[in-house]
């Protein structure tokens, strides 16, 4: 979706009636509560285990019910969308149910932010890549199992809230734990081949959320959790 695609969509909504939308995973009630307090109307595409969270906070004006995420991309969904004047904002869910090439080709729902940017949060290269620009140390990583010489994670790639993450130290104990995770439904055999091993660093476990304004020209901490990362 180029930005000529874009800009005419924008030229046909009510710039006074802009609605906020995303999915309704777990990230979705920080930005409801932020759009709610900016004074937006806010569009939920919720499947239905999950109406509850949203219906226990007036953050939500509107609701449209899908049986899985991936079916924001149905025409019938973004259509509404549009009829509501809806801007998407993004978070990791719209990487794990929607891959990009269906972001950048299917989905005809004007995007806060870059939808290219989406790719860095599925690669774990470009985010080494990254990090490593910005003059960070970072923790070596092991290009085979067999190269384990010392405690390392065991990561998958893209945004699945840690889901699957195990420890190992040992080509044997990586190779052991790996089928015990296959076997419990955790993982699945194409998962293993694409797991990123990584050097595991002992340190302070806080996992920091902020946010910079650059309109405010300011640093937010928004809060922060616990995260066994490297």
């Amino acid at each position: 979706m180029g930005k000529d695609e874009i800009e005419s969509l924008i030229e046909r909504y009510d710039t006074n009636r802009i609605s906020i939308g995303t999915l309704g995973s777990h990230s979705a009630l920080n930005i409801f509560k932020g759009a709610k307090e900016e004074g937006f109307r806010t569009v939920c595409v919720c499947t239905r285990d999950r109406e509850i969270v949203y219906r226990r906070f007036p953050v939500v004006d509107e609701f449209i019910f899908v049986d899985r995420f991936s079916e924001i991309l149905d025409e019938k969904v973004q259509e509404r969308l549009r009829e509501l004047n809806t801007i998407l904002v993004p978070h990791g869910s719209f990487n794990a149910y929607i891959s990009m090439e269906d972001m950048l080709g299917r989905l005809y729902v004007p995007m806060f932010g870059n939808r290219r940017l989406l790719s860095w949060e599925i690669s774990r290269d470009k985010q080494r890549e990254w990090l490593l620009k910005a003059g960070l140390n970072l923790p070596r990583v092991y290009s085979s199992p067999d190269e384990i010489d010392g405690l390392a994670i065991a990561k998958l790639p893209g945004a699945r809230g840690g889901m699957g993450y195990f420890l190992a130290d040992s080509p044997k104990s990586f190779y052991e734990k790996a089928e015990k995770m296959v076997r419990n439904g955790y993982l699945s055999r194409e998962d293993i081949k694409n797991i990123q091993l990584q050097e595991y660093v002992l340190g302070v476990t806080a996992y920091f959320q902020y946010f910079r304004s650059i309109i405010k020209d300011e640093v937010e901490l928004l809060g922060m959790d616990r995260r066994y990362e490297s």
